[in-house]
């Protein structure tokens, strides 16, 4: 679902002021810590001071870095795209690059701190980052998944979506899942996994979609299929011939001892959802109403 640029321009502009925040408090610790003599003298008297200096140093430095490439990248995105393409999936992506890369420079900054040096020390354990990649399979395919749906336009943020039975609005993508909020109210975890390997119908990509009504009556109201379609259809006739309702069938949902449940499998444009939808339950009340009316 589109939103617009202002949103993104709002976002940006906070990331500008920590970005602002950060590149004032680094500034200061370098020219401290390359210009004046008083401290570089009182770093200096303090043991393993230095090396959280550097640390520190090397932690911002990274991070401005990362933090530029990533407005740079989306300032260039936004202006570029017209508000109909305009998807926050891109903008999510880079995102969590930056953060991959933000926390691979949290751990060479920790073991800088503790006067290491962050390859010679990573290079050590070659043998263990094997074995952890191995075990950790699954999640890695599940993050690499994670960045492909971010980066591409399959998926995106508010897309009304049904994988199996499963039917919902995506409200987040992250690493290792996609979340799913169910129609009723319901959140899914969905696996990034599952979501490139499985079949799954995405509504945007679609301009009509099948919504289905169910009601039931007690069995002495003795409604057929024809009678129900030949009282609804003439409410829907203006609808059925400009088209705006493609699909009109009337079904059984059940046989019961006290009641029938009836089905109704309507075809229309989804973004007509929500305005049929009610016209369909007042229609369905007032057939229900008048019937209850002859009986009585």
């Amino acid at each position: 679902m589109p939103q617009s640029k202002s949103v993104f321009r709002v976002a940006e502009l906070k990331k500008l002021r920590i970005f602002i925040l950060k590149l004032i408090i680094y500034l200061t610790l370098f020219l401290l810590n390359t210009f004046s003599d008083s401290f570089i003298e009182w770093v200096s008297g303090k043991p393993g001071l230095s090396n959280i200096i550097s640390a520190l140093l090397f932690l911002l430095g990274a991070n401005i870095l990362i933090s530029l490439a990533r407005m740079i990248t989306a300032r260039i995105y936004i202006r570029k795209q017209s508000e109909e393409n305009l998807h926050p999936n891109f903008l999510l992506g880079i995102t969590w690059i930056s953060n991959i890369l933000n926390s691979i420079v949290i751990i060479s900054a920790l073991i800088m701190a503790f006067g290491l040096r962050p390859v010679e020390f990573l290079t050590s354990l070659t043998i263990v980052a094997a074995a952890l990649a191995i075990i950790s399979k699954e999640y890695i395919t599940n993050a690499i998944n994670g960045l492909i749906i971010m980066f591409t336009d399959q998926f995106s943020l508010g897309d009304t979506i049904k994988i199996n039975d499963q039917k919902g609005i995506i409200k987040d993508i992250t690493l290792m899942n996609t979340v799913l909020k169910r129609d009723d109210g319901l959140t899914m975890m969905i696996p990034n996994n599952l979501m490139l390997g499985t079949h799954v119908i995405n509504y945007r990509f679609t301009d009509r979609k099948d919504v289905e009504f169910s009601f039931e009556v007690p069995v002495e109201f003795k409604m057929g299929l024809k009678e129900i379609k030949e009282k609804i259809e003439p409410k829907l006739l203006k609808r059925l011939e400009s088209k705006e309702i493609s699909k009109f069938i009337v079904g059984l949902n059940g046989v019961y001892r006290e009641k029938i449940a009836f089905k109704l499998i309507v075809g229309i444009a989804p973004e007509r959802e929500s305005e049929i939808r009610e016209e369909f339950d007042e229609i369905l009340l007032e057939l229900l109403y008048e019937k209850q009316g002859k009986l009585l």
